[in-house]
């Protein structure tokens, strides 16, 4: 519990930080996404308080477009609330959230997630997709990538297998015709599994997460049906590398 302990205060310390500096300065997002949310909090957690490496396989293809200052919508597998910190200290692009629009009316917390591009949607409503699809299109001409977990919930028995993807994300880069890349975080789940909040210690050898960023997907002329099944194939073959 300890692990846990320390963890918790490290990143009520890190967030309410990065709310403050977006209240007093709020052109400082990509301060608050690499310097705050990457190498301050993000990587000394996993690190010296979960205890583990990353190691991180990138695309060819997927490193030349996010280095080239385009942004795109990520798709990755969710086991553990740890998947934030992993997002953050392996991508080479800032990270922001697809979100419940709910989120956006806490104070402070929304108006900071709002700063930094956060794409807050409200499930079953027109209007709110549509500026959604616009909050989208800003963010990623930023060069942001928009981190969606398209299983919708964490996985809950710690295998690595790939939930059934939802669509609603798929309807978002589909209309926003963004390129989607497939990511898998692979050994996360054992660390912090769903229905504990206790970080457990990892087994010797069981040291190193690892973190594949597949192939960019674009929008062909399919659906968002075969956009989203090609986009599970790319991030269940992931698994298995």
């Amino acid at each position: 519990m300890l692990r846990s302990f320390i963890a918790v205060v490290s990143s009520a310390f890190w967030c309410g930080l990065a709310v403050c500096v977006l209240m007093v300065s709020p052109n400082s997002s990509n301060f608050v996404l690499l310097k705050l949310a990457k190498n301050s909090w993000s990587k000394p957690l996993l690190k010296w308080i979960v205890g583990v490496n990353l190691e991180v396989e990138i695309d060819g293809a997927t490193r030349a477009l996010l280095e080239s200052g385009k942004g795109a919508v990520l798709m990755a597998n969710h086991s553990s609330f740890l998947d934030v910190n992993v997002a953050f200290a392996s991508s080479p692009a800032p990270i922001v959230f697809l979100a419940k629009a709910s989120i956006r009316k806490i104070p402070f917390i929304g108006e900071a997630n709002a700063r930094v591009g956060t794409v807050f949607v409200e499930r079953g409503n027109k209007e709110s997709a549509r500026k959604a699809i616009s909050s989208l299109e800003s963010t990623l001409k930023k060069g942001r990538c928009v981190l969606v977990f398209p299983e919708g919930t964490r996985s809950d028995n710690g295998s690595g297998v790939v939930r059934p993807f939802k669509k609603g994300g798929f309807h978002l880069a589909f209309n926003a015709e963004a390129p989607i890349i497939p990511v898998y975080f692979k050994g996360v789940g054992p660390l912090l599994p769903k229905g504990t909040f206790a970080i457990r210690k990892p087994k010797r050898g069981d040291d190193i997460i690892k973190v594949s960023f597949g192939a960019p997907i674009f929008k062909k002329n399919g659906t968002v049906n075969s956009l989203m099944n090609e986009c599970q194939t790319a991030v269940e073959s992931l698994s298995h590398s």
